[in-house]
């Protein structure tokens, strides 16, 4: 079905499958937030949604290309400045952050809300997380260009940084590992929000097991990742014809 697209266009229909699937489960918020990939081959251009375009009408043939400088290279429109001042910068500054998805959706960013934002290593969803995460205590203005610093130097060693009151932003090697930390990632929030709820004590494992069990779990779920991603590219090409423009 994708055999015959280019790595940039199998990039960029991810793309625009990652901002559709998102809109469709309300994890954007209105035209803000951000969702990057750095280009094949390219450590200097990446792709950006155009600001002001919704996600949910989100092609292929719709993404920028910009450097880190703001400048576009190819498309229509302008990058977001806050988008610029976050994925620039950790694109930039941090090698192995190919893909970065930046959101708000609610149980992730009702748990950073919280005077402890911790995911809890008590769920089977959470584990993955295990030695993985850092945590932004203030998070700043996101249109000051001084907040990439911040967030990059979170970013160097972790692969997803909760930032208090405000969200989350992944950042991996490919968009469909990317994708697949963020939606596990709502998942640990999601239930352990409603174990909460009970009022009743969290069951946390031992750092040790935690840890053990996690790199066992990040094993598998890179295989499990991928098949994932791999379906969900059938169901949207089948659903939206139109992603692949």
């Amino acid at each position: 079905m994708f055999d015959d697209l280019s790595a940039e266009n199998q990039l960029r229909f991810d793309l625009a499958l990652i901002h559709r699937y998102m809109a469709e489960h309300n994890w954007n918020e209105g035209v803000v937030n951000h969702l990057t990939a750095m280009l094949p081959d390219s450590d200097e251009h990446f792709l950006a949604l155009p600001y002001g375009l919704h996600w949910s009408e989100a092609k292929s043939s719709d993404f920028l290309v910009a450097d880190f400088d703001g400048n576009v290279i190819s498309g229509v429109g302008e990058v977001e400045p806050s988008n610029l001042n976050i994925h620039g910068a950790i694109h930039q500054e941090v090698p192995r952050a190919r893909a970065i998805l930046h959101s708000h959706q609610p149980n992730i960013t009702a748990l950073t809300l919280l005077k402890d934002q911790t995911v809890t290593m008590s769920s089977q969803h959470a584990l993955r997380f295990a030695e993985r995460m850092a945590y932004l205590d203030v998070y700043g203005d996101p249109a000051d260009p001084a907040i990439g610093d911040t967030i990059v130097d979170s970013l160097k060693t972790k692969d997803v940084l909760m930032c208090a009151n405000h969200g989350v932003i992944v950042s991996r090697p490919y968009l469909w590992d990317a994708f697949d930390d963020l939606y596990f990632l709502d998942r640990a929030c999601e239930i352990q929000l409603k174990a909460m709820y009970t009022g009743r004590e969290l069951n946390i494992m031992p750092d040790a097991i935690a840890n053990d069990y996690g790199r066992k779990i990040i094993k598998w779920s890179k295989i499990e990742g991928e098949k994932h991603f791999i379906a969900l590219r059938r169901i949207y090409h089948k659903k939206y014809p139109d992603l692949v423009q």
